[in-house]
């Protein structure tokens, strides 16, 4: 009978075991499936198309300076290409264009001394220099401690969305160029490149993982 009973004591400990086994492995799974589920919610949510094709994007450390996210189609002009294709003085440094040359992303730093303190007034300035535009969107705003102008404007032919922020005393000068007919359908591409913008590692990792 004692035999009998341990026997069945064994067993009843070996079933408990299994059980607890599986439910471990179910709820482990569970949890697995949930984030899993999440992650491809957050994924469809962050999703960014033009023309339902989706855009992928590079991240690039421009002058060990800062980082941008660029769309992944986009190609960097070389040093010759950029001499022949902008031929004047005050031409980009880098520029990263679509592959039918209608989208760009142009990056310049100015040899004028240029301080924080000083980017409203040069906004103004920027902005009662042009002619023929319409401003959308203008300001002054801080992130990642630093000073930022930015400024929206279109013509008859092209959107431009720009941020104008300072190193070392020097201007640097980011632009997002692209045809009015097809602005909008670039709206959220722009919105992350700019957006984007920062000066760490650590900032990017999170910025990419928001």
């Amino acid at each position: 009978m004692k035999r009998k009973e341990i026997i069945l004591g064994v067993i009843g400990i070996i079933v408990i075991v299994v059980v607890a086994f599986f439910l471990a492995n179910i709820i482990h799974d569970y949890h697995v499936d949930n984030l899993n589920n999440e992650s491809d919610k957050v994924e469809e949510g962050d999703k960014i198309e033009v023309d339902g094709v989706k855009v992928n994007f590079k991240t690039y450390r421009v002058d060990e300076i800062f980082f941008l996210n660029v769309p992944d189609t986009f190609i960097m002009l070389d040093e010759e290409t950029l001499k022949s294709k902008y031929n004047y003085n005050e031409r980009p440094e880098l520029v990263f264009m679509s592959s039918d040359d209608l989208e760009h992303i142009f990056i310049s730093t100015t040899n004028e001394s240029m301080t924080d303190d000083g980017l409203q007034t040069y906004l103004n300035n920027r902005i009662a220099g042009l002619t023929n535009m319409t401003i959308l969107n203008s300001g002054i705003y801080q992130k990642y401690d630093k000073t930022f102008a930015r400024l929206v404007a279109t013509d008859a032919n092209t959107y431009y969305n720009l941020r104008f922020f300072t190193y070392e005393d020097k201007l640097v000068t980011i632009e997002f160029n692209v045809p009015i007919s097809i602005y909008q359908d670039y709206e959220d591409v722009i919105n992350e490149v700019m957006d984007s913008l920062c000066f760490s590692e650590d900032d990017i990792k999170k910025y990419s993982s928001n």
